[in-house]
């Protein structure tokens, strides 16, 4: 579905929202006779980038506006709950019309419950975005594109779970289905289409306090649509995880999931990939008005960029966050990203040319107001530093800029 097609659509629900409008509720939302709740949305933004193609020399610096217009609707029906959600957002340059571009997505979500045991989700997302100049398939290119990279994806997935609250243990079962597709510069991007089918399961034991020990297994196929010149990508990748899932009160929730991931590529030349992989999330409130995040882990994942030689990158990433809110309309957020992207660990190991590894640090600073019930302004800074063993790719950015969010 393209860009016009999308517009349409969101035309169309904007057009259902005009003529089923029976009354607007103070929380944001539009309730409609057939019960289905429509919940619009606005975000606009003004923001200065100086380094747009993520380059050494900060080649382009331009400022940014962006307008995204949404729209969700809910249905709740009994014990089972519909959502649809689409939005567009649209993106000009001042000084760098080649960087322009508009994205959108259509979203649809299914939770039904037909038994007391028995829980199920349906989720399917159709996208049509973008790669910056410098970023993806363009990395360290950015000056040889004329526009940005545009792609569309599909994503479906079936999530099941046997079990209900007071259940000792709980079966889940799950299925997934990628797709992502490029639109433009066919002649080197057509090297990067794929698509994923993925089957899991696992089984969750309750403790009975506010621990929950899990066991999880997943397998993937991914198959790339053209080879390119070192050779079919294709693989199969799984991961085993055991690990813990809780929640105390409202001071901490968070999991943490220890495992062993394997990627064998169908090819016998490529180096394959087993060994440790891992994640953990944390949302610790110490106080009602004061918290903070923390996310890290560790995976294998496929190769984006064009022209490379490896055959997976070892992502290893941090993050922490800090959240206050200082009064009933004023909040803060600063957080610290860490990333380091290894390539291929047996070959670079073994022969210092091939190695190649990244390293990428994000600082971001956020002062949100709520002037209004319905208005939500917030002023933010982002300073991102990458360092790689490969130079060409090395380069710092600074993005500051206004937000503005609009509800009904």
């Amino acid at each position: 579905m393209g860009k016009l097609k999308l517009t349409r659509l969101t035309g169309m629900l904007l057009c259902g929202v005009v003529t089923t409008v029976q009354a607007q509720e103070p929380e944001g939302m539009i309730r409609t006779e057939s019960g289905i709740d429509l919940i619009p949305g606005l975000v606009t933004s003004l923001r200065h980038d100086d380094n747009v193609i993520r380059d050494k020399e900060k080649s382009v610096s331009s400022w940014l506006s962006t307008i995204a217009p949404s729209l969700k609707a809910n249905l709740v029906d009994g014990v089972n709950n519909y959502t649809l959600s689409g939005a567009l957002r649209n993106g000009k340059y001042f000084s760098s019309s080649e960087d322009d571009y508009t994205d959108g997505y259509l979203d649809a979500e299914a939770r039904l419950s037909p038994g007391s045991a028995h829980q199920l989700k349906f989720k399917g997302t159709g996208s049509w975005l973008h790669e910056d100049r410098g970023t993806g398939v363009s990395e360290g290119r950015g000056l040889v594109q004329d526009e940005v990279t545009r792609y569309n994806s599909q994503n479906g997935v079936v999530e099941y779970e046997y079990g209900n609250q007071g259940s000792t243990g709980k079966l889940r079962a799950n299925a997934r289905y990628y797709a992502k597709d490029y639109d433009n510069f066919r002649d080197v991007t057509q090297y990067r289409d794929h698509d994923l089918r993925q089957l899991g399961g696992g089984f969750v034991y309750q403790t009975g306090g506010a621990f929950k020990l899990v066991a999880e297994v997943a397998s993937a196929d991914i198959n790339f649509k053209s080879v390119d010149l070192s050779g079919a990508r294709d693989n199969q990748d799984t991961n085993y995880r055991l690990g813990t899932e809780w929640e105390m009160s409202a001071i901490t929730t968070g999991i943490l999931k220890l495992g062993y991931q394997k990627k064998d590529f169908d090819l016998e030349q490529r180096e394959n990939f087993s060994g440790f992989a891992w994640e953990t999330i944390v949302q610790w409130q110490p106080l009602t008005y004061s918290g903070f995040d923390l996310a890290a882990g560790r995976r294998a994942k496929d190769v984006d960029a064009l022209n490379i030689n490896s055959d997976y990158i070892v992502e290893t990433s941090y993050s922490i966050g800090w959240n206050h809110q200082w009064s009933e309309s004023l909040t803060s957020k600063l957080a610290y990203e860490y990333q380091t992207d290894a390539y291929n660990l047996l070959q670079t190991s073994a022969n210092s040319l091939l190695r190649r590894e990244d390293t990428n640090k994000v600082i971001t600073a956020e002062l949100t107001a709520k002037p209004k019930r319905w208005l939500q302004v917030t002023g933010f800074i982002n300073l991102e530093d990458r360092t790689s063993t490969l130079g060409i790719i090395e380069f710092d950015r600074t993005v500051y800029g206004v937000e503005f969010k609009v509800t009904l």
